[in-house]
């Protein structure tokens, strides 16, 4: 387990509350999703691998959620027991950490080469369980479920020269609507 310094009081103070089944407030949490910071009153539950992000139920939107530990500015255990309990429960994630709000999956079938396969196990070690040799090849090929494309794209974008989709038409489609609507803005002078 890795635990970056920075995080490690906020962990810790995670932990505790988990623990003693103890509603928390995220005190300047840094959102990703319309890049707001406040505070969020949560009961945390689980972590991820290397304590990355913690499942919680947010008392406010009434569901559960992912709130990664990095944008944590710090944590304030209340003296008040979870009420939602019964709720509490992890969603999926893909390898590449993404999630899924409605718990939706994609496949996506990819041929790797040497370069990718590499990068993909060192960049995502749970990548490695799904990847198996191209029989008469030099080649191996992925084949997934991922909650959300954004994620299987950065990765491909990234070593195009190296991966080779297969059956996944869906996937491709994503891909060059998203390369279409970005190369503009690459292009531009």
């Amino acid at each position: 387990t890795i635990v970056q310094g920075s995080a490690a009081a906020t962990v810790h103070s995670l932990i505790e509350a988990i623990e003693n089944r103890q509603t928390v407030i995220l005190h300047d949490y840094h959102s990703a999703h319309g890049s707001v910071v406040r505070d969020r009153k949560v009961e945390p539950f689980a972590f991820t691998t290397n304590y990355v992000q913690t499942w919680c139920y947010d008392t406010e939107s009434n569901s559960c959620k992912l709130f990664k530990t990095s944008r944590i500015g710090s944590v304030e255990i209340l003296d008040e027991e979870w009420q939602d309990s019964e709720k509490h429960q992890k969603g999926f994630i893909d390898i590449f950490r993404m999630t899924a709000k409605d718990d939706k999956r994609y496949h996506v079938k990819l041929s790797l080469g040497l370069l990718s396969r590499n990068l993909l196990i060192e960049e995502y070690p749970l990548a490695e369980q799904y990847i198996e040799k191209e029989e008469g090849s030099d080649r191996w090929i992925l084949d997934i479920e991922v909650a959300a494309y954004a994620g299987v794209s950065r990765f491909v974008i990234g070593l195009m020269d190296d991966i080779h989709i297969i059956d996944s038409p869906e996937f491709e489609a994503y891909l060059i609507d998203y390369i279409e609507k970005f190369l503009p803005k690459i292009t531009k002078k």
